[in-house]
């Protein structure tokens, strides 16, 4: 019984570990920016030209929807690399 609970934990675990990775990056910020609520991903690479400019736009903004991700440096730096972006 005890190893089942184990393995029951451990895959719970690797399970949470796994979808914590995914939580940052484009993977969030794809379902509102799809060019009807936000700007898509390429309206994105036409606006901004770095990882750093991206940041700053997004922390400028007004939209209450994006609260979250003002405080989210790493999940913007990710997002900006993940489409395509670079770092000055």
């Amino acid at each position: 019984m005890k190893r089942l609970l184990w393995i029951a934990v451990l895959v719970f675990g690797v399970g949470c570990v796994g979808s914590g990775a995914q939580a940052d990056g484009w993977g969030v910020c794809g379902g509102c920016h799809n060019g009807s609520m936000a700007p898509n991903k390429e309206e994105l690479l036409a606006k901004y030209t770095s990882v750093d400019a991206l940041i700053k736009g997004a922390q400028a903004s007004d939209n209450p929807m994006m609260g979250q991700m003002k405080k989210n440096i790493d999940g913007l730096k990710a997002a900006a690399t993940a489409i395509g972006l670079s770092a000055e």
